[in-house]
């Protein structure tokens, strides 16, 4: 599951410019090493890449609003807190800091959708799924799993084996885009992870996911 954690504070000073300090770690306090940060403003786009220690400075430019972008194997994400997409930067700032926390072998392939009770991609699939292919070929080592989710309707065996060809769907489509099949596993967990509760629709619909993994 996805989540993340930020933490602008911007100090007031006269300057044409913000001066900010980023810090990427995991929920164990590990640095994020060599991760491609981006802020993406109405009128540029800056980018960033994290030290041995997580750290990266990077100057943008005052009086504009940035939304924050990570890089993964999933391609670019919007890092957000509790919905907020936007950071504007006043037009006197000075220096800043972001303080990113974030799992990042773990992403929800959100946006992955399928008929009731069947294993088809549908097309609005496809935008993420092309996003998975590039962050793959960029990150063209690893390894990863591809894993299917459910709710509780329609008992234990039926959401096994949904499951799992819906995993097997996604598997398939990044293999004829031209990721080796050695890379990626596709593994059907039914209902046995859930993120939610389901008994209601909002956890049901919590519960039915894909996800992708990076595996050793």
């Amino acid at each position: 599951m996805n989540k993340f954690l930020i933490f602008l504070a911007i100090c007031v000073s006269a300057a044409f410019s913000a001066e900010l300090t980023i810090m990427a770690k995991d929920y164990n306090n590990n640095p994020h090493r060599h991760k491609t940060i981006l802020l993406k403003g109405r009128k540029a786009t800056f980018e960033a890449t994290t030290n041995g220690n997580g750290m990266a400075r990077v100057s943008v430019s005052n009086g504009d609003t940035y939304t924050i972008w990570c890089d993964g194997i999933t391609g670019e994400f919007e890092c957000d807190q509790d919905e907020r997409k936007s950071w504007a930067i006043p037009h006197d700032a000075g220096s800043g800091s972001i303080e990113l926390t974030y799992e990042d072998n773990r992403f929800d392939l959100k946006g992955v959708n399928f008929n009731t009770g069947k294993a088809d991609l549908l097309p609005s699939s496809f935008k993420i799924l092309e996003s998975t292919v590039k962050g793959l070929q960029k990150f063209d080592t690893v390894r990863v799993e591809i894993s299917g989710h459910t709710d509780t309707d329609g008992g234990l065996e039926y959401n096994d084996k949904l499951s799992q060809a819906r995993a097997e769907s996604v598997r398939n489509y990044l293999i004829k885009k031209g990721i080796a099949e050695s890379r990626i596993t596709a593994v059907g967990y039914g209902y046995s992870r859930p993120r939610a509760n389901n008994n209601t629709p909002q956890g049901k619909a919590q519960n039915r996911r894909i996800e992708i993994m990076i595996i050793p």
